[in-house]
């Protein structure tokens, strides 16, 4: 159906209010194919009927705009071309569900939610990153099978003078040596803030001279 013949349709039913939005969408419509536009998506159409008083994007998107998209689709299909934008290769699809949300408020809440997610997937990866595990695959005994593999504390083989050297090295009199700080990630800080070990460094520490045991310190730890 041509849109004018729609437009017409649409208004025979409509609301005062809702002629003069779908007058204004059929005129950004009419102006964007007689420039050889090839953007009919929602987001490009209610940008610009927005600033001249028509619905805002939410609006369209919502049930009760059922119409106006229906007349947008009607223009884009006398144009030839799709009413919204090819998302990029390089974006993340995930995204592209929030597209489909009309509420605005439930689409910020989710992007939020999106958001929080891939800085919590970002911190784990980071701490894998920063995770060591030693594995010995020497047969123990005899009667053990070759296929075994064992898996050994950091520790192991460390010297008590490579343990106190460990201790030292996170322990109270260092840090207030050098002007260092630790925080609750077991980053180190200097006294301006600049990071000096990465997250986890100290509790790393902490449970390699746990699984060592207490030995006699003279720094604290």
């Amino acid at each position: 159906m041509h849109p004018d013949e729609l437009l017409e349709q649409l208004k025979a039913s409509a609301t005062p209010r809702k002629i003069k939005n779908l007058d204004i969408i059929h005129a950004v419509c009419r102006e964007q194919h007689e420039r050889g536009s090839k953007d009919f998506s929602v987001a490009m159409i209610s940008k610009i009927a927005q600033e001249r008083g028509g619905p805002v994007k939410s609006t369209i998107h919502n049930k009760t705009g059922d119409d106006f998209k229906g007349l947008i689709k009607a223009w884009a299909d006398h144009t030839g071309v799709a009413t919204r934008k090819v998302r990029k290769l390089n974006e993340n699809p995930v995204y592209a569900v929030l597209d489909k949300i009309p509420d605005p408020a439930v689409r910020a809440v989710m992007g939020a939610v999106l958001a929080e997610n891939r800085k919590l997937r970002g911190e784990v990866n980071l701490l894998k990153a920063n995770t060591e595990v030693v594995i010995d695959q020497r047969i123990t005994s005899a009667s053990q099978p070759r296929d075994t593999i064992q898996i050994l504390p950091a520790s192991t083989g460390l010297t008590d003078s490579e343990s106190e050297a460990l201790r030292h090295s996170i322990s109270d009199k260092l840090m207030q040596d050098e002007g260092w700080t630790q925080d609750d990630h077991g980053r180190v800080l200097n006294a301006k803030g600049r990071v000096i070990y990465k997250i986890g460094y100290v509790t790393a520490i902490q449970k390699i001279v746990a699984i060592v045991g207490p030995t006699s310190s003279v720094y604290g730890v």
